[in-house]
This record gives C-alpha cells, structure tokens and sequence, in this order.
C-alpha cells in the first residue's frame, strides 16, 4: 500500500494521524537521549534513598521526551538480606500516551541481574542508568550508579540524520577503562590492608619485647634495691646508734688529723698512729704536749 505525507487538506481529504507523525520522524532521528548538554537525563545521588534525574531531552520511536528540571525518583527500600538491580528508564507507553522516567526493580539475590527492558508494539523503553541496591543500605551512593547513556543496546544517543551515533564501542572501552581502574584500586587498597596487618603484627612483636625488657628491668631493679636494703638494714639494727656514733668519730678523728698537718706545721714524722687502748702497747716517739700525742 502507497502512502505520502503531508499534504494541506481539501475540505478534510487529508487528515493524518500522531503515530503517522512519528512514523515521518523516526525515519531519520534514532532513539536514545540527546547528546547536549553532557548531563542531560544522567542519573545522580541526591539524599538518602532519592536519585536525580538531571534536565534533558530523549527521543523514541518519533515521540519526543523533555524533563526540564532535575526530577527526583526514589529508590524503593532495601532488602535486609539480599542485594538487587534497580532500572532507571525512560519508558515510551502507548497504551497510555505518555513518555515518563520510571524504575524497575529486579529480584533480590545474592547475584541479581538487571530487569529485561520492554520493547514491543505496546511500550519501549530506554536505559539510563543502573542502580545497585545493597542489603540494608539506607542511601545510595553515586559509585552505586552505573551511567548506561552511551550504552547503544540499552540507551544510545541521538543523533541525526536516520541512524544514531554508535557509541557501543567507546562505551565499551569506557566500562573496560572503569573495569581496570576499580582491579587497580582494590589491589592497591588489598596492598595497604596487607602492609597495615604486617606493620601490625611487626609494631606487636616490637611492643611486646619492650613490654619484656621494661619487666625484665623492673625485677632485676627490684631485686638490686631489696639486696641494697638488706645490706642497710644489717647496718642499721638496733645498734644503729653505736654503729653511726663510731663512724662520726673516726670521721672526726680523721678530719683533726687533716687540720693538723696542714695547720701546725708538721713537717717530720707526720705518722699517727691510733689504738682503742693502749694495754700491752709500748710507743717511742715525741711526746706533743699541746695535742697530747706521740708522734713518730
């Protein structure tokens, strides 16, 4: 069958449908979202739970889509146990005539897989972004987001005329790139947690042998000073007062002997000698009247 498009009507010979319109459109603009700006319709972490949708345009099946404003979409609660994958999509429904941002959610699992997107006479839909929820998170971080934009199978870019850019391969080198980076990252960061634990156990093995040399210290200082106070305690029995009144007197005689010969001049015989008692003792020698001494 022959059709053509679009013609000024006659008295309402020529009277065209929507879907004609987009039929005329999709013949030269692919699906997918507009490139310009960067950030059009990119999914980014807002609070808690929420995600924004940043202003931007998308164009499917002919029909054109806009969101002026950054759109707020929130992420269903978390499961306790199990992680899954939530679809950001721009869905096409032409049941009800609309073009809306929308999320699809996958199975909790300990490995979930993103949902199939709809693709039929009835809806289309494209992916912007994939999100991973984890058990029990509370917020969702922008390293949870994955940017499916310049994905050619899921999303694409627009791009006139009749075909859209393919972007599958610098996508594709974008992920491997992201890929490598987070290896990198988690080798470098599986380095430092095992260079902190050798560091840990090498600063306990240190710690534990200053713990021992500090005891090792504190019994040999014990024991010194208890031998030290035995031997004192010998000295200072209950003769203590003899003990200490003897060593002032031989310290005493000893300090007169000193005064003597540096003061009286004693040049010859400067010997003294001294005795407890003098019983069975003989001495020759001079006799020192004034200091009651024999000198010999």
């Amino acid at each position: 069958m022959e059709k053509s498009s679009f013609f000024n009507s006659i008295g309402g010979d020529r009277k065209y449908k929507a879907e004609e319109w987009a039929a005329y459109f999709s013949s030269f603009i692919g699906n997918g979202v507009f490139p310009l700006p960067s950030s059009g319709l990119q999914a980014v972490a807002d609070e808690g739970m929420n995600i924004a949708l940043r202003a931007g345009k998308a164009w499917i099946n002919g029909y054109f889509y806009t969101n002026t404003t950054d759109l707020t979409i929130t992420i269903a609660t978390a499961d306790g146990v199990l992680k899954r994958i939530d679809r950001i999509v721009i869905r096409w429904d032409l049941t009800e005539r609309t073009i809306s941002a929308r999320v699809k959610s996958s199975t909790p699992s300990a490995n979930p897989t993103a949902p199939a997107l709809q693709r039929d006479a009835d809806a289309y839909e494209i992916c912007v972004a994939d999100v991973m929820v984890g058990a029990g998170v509370t917020a969702i971080s922008q390293a949870a987001i994955t940017d499916q934009r310049l994905n050619g199978d899921l999303c694409g870019v627009v791009a006139g005329v009749v075909q859209q850019i393919d972007t599958d391969a610098f996508n594709a080198q974008l992920q491997a790139w992201f890929a490598d980076y987070q290896l990198m990252s988690d080798q470098e960061f599986n380095d430092l947690v095992a260079y902190m634990d050798a560091r840990k156990i090498q600063s306990d093995a240190e710690f534990a042998a200053l713990q021992a040399w500090f005891n090792n210290f504190k019994s040999v200082s014990e024991n010194e000073f208890n031998a030290w106070f035995a031997s004192l305690q010998n000295v200072l029995d209950e003769n203590t007062a003899a003990h200490l009144l003897s060593m002032i007197t031989n310290l005493t005689d000893r300090v007169t002997l000193i005064e003597a010969v540096l003061f009286n001049d004693i040049s010859t015989n400067p010997f003294v000698v001294q005795f407890d008692n003098l019983d069975g003792v003989e001495v020759t020698g001079v006799w020192n009247a004034a200091l009651q001494r024999i000198e010999c």
